[in-house]
């Protein structure tokens, strides 16, 4: 942030975008796979999910992508002590005061059309780069992917709260008309 912060002007409105590690952990298995040497390593995402201490080394080159991914593209402190979690988030919301969220991006388009203040019809949005038709990973993947990826929950957790908390001072009611005229 800090080298970001000196080419940006002071009133920058710096925001992103996260996703469940429940389901993101089946997509960077699959898409970083030749990168990160602990998906390499195992026969399978099963396999991996059964035991992924088995396959990850900290520190190994690419292994950044299969634990934690999202935690460390926000540049956040890794390990970090259980009680330091909330204040480091906190302060996260600070730099970033909208963050979207994947599952719910039409939504997430809305407010940040609102928050930067544009017309209804400056946004626009089409399905890029996604899987064909809707593919539900187990309650059990899901868990596991949770689980080792335990602070990109607790970032995926706050962030989502939040993002709710905003919604509800947008108006839930506005928000899905906005939304419903947004995919019409």
């Amino acid at each position: 942030l800090p080298q970001v912060q000196k080419v940006m002007p002071n009133d920058t409105f710096y925001f992103s975008i996260v996703r469940d590690p429940g389901t993101l952990g089946e997509s960077a298995f699959s898409y970083f796979r030749a990168a990160a040497p602990a998906f390499r390593s195992s026969p399978s995402l099963d396999a991996f999910l059964a035991s992924p201490s088995r396959f990850f080394r900290p520190g190994i080159r690419g292994n950044h992508y299969a634990r934690n991914l999202q935690w460390f593209d926000f540049g956040l402190p890794d390990p970090v002590p259980p009680g330091k979690i909330p204040r480091i988030l906190e302060n996260l919301e600070r730099v970033f005061p909208l963050v979207l969220l994947a599952e719910n991006f039409d939504e997430s388009l809305v407010l940040l059309r609102d928050e930067l203040c544009w017309p209804r019809d400056s946004v626009d949005a089409f399905a890029h780069n996604s899987r064909d038709g809707p593919r539900e990973s187990s309650p059990e993947r899901v868990r596991r992917f949770r689980a080792w990826n335990s602070l990109d929950w607790a970032l995926y957790s706050h962030l989502n709260r939040s993002f709710w908390r905003r919604a509800e001072k947008f108006g839930l009611s506005r928000l899905r008309r906005e939304v419903s005229q947004l995919r019409r």
